[in-house]
């Protein structure tokens, strides 16, 4: 799990370098600020590798995570975000994505009750909350 975690917080980590303009990120900012918030977030020290960073922008420029960040490259070495109101957080749930996440709210109600799981009961209200908002918001347009 926590290599799963540290991705994500180099996902969000370079979104944020990325979406603040007033900055010139140079891979290497990247790697720093990467490895400052896995520090801050996990306690981990060891640093993250230029390869890592490199693979984790060449991921969210990618479709396979629904990302497609429109990431460029300035000046032969300066990121920057092509579009200048994206984020990552801004990417849409798709249809299927909706179908999928309606069928794990409902798997996991299942569960609801159980002392085991009294965490579990938050966080399936908050899917809910979430599922129900998409599904208001995709009608309204």
């Amino acid at each position: 799990m926590p290599v799963n975690r540290n991705v994500l917080i180099r996902y969000r980590t370079i979104d944020q370098c990325l979406q603040n303009r007033k900055r010139k990120w140079t891979l290497e900012d990247l790697i720093e600020a990467c490895s400052e918030a896995i520090y801050e977030y996990q306690g981990i020290d060891t640093g993250v590798s230029r390869r890592t960073v490199q693979a984790d922008i060449e991921m969210m420029r990618s479709n396979k995570l629904g990302y497609e960040a429109p990431i460029i490259v300035t000046d032969k070495k300066y990121y920057t975000y092509s579009d200048k109101s994206y984020s990552i957080t801004n990417s849409p749930i798709s249809v299927q994505d909706m179908q999928v996440l309606s069928e794990v709210s409902e798997l996991l109600k299942q569960f609801k009750g159980f002392n085991h799981f009294a965490d579990l009961n938050e966080m399936v209200s908050k899917l809910e909350d979430k599922i129900i908002h998409r599904k208001l918001t995709a009608a309204r347009l």
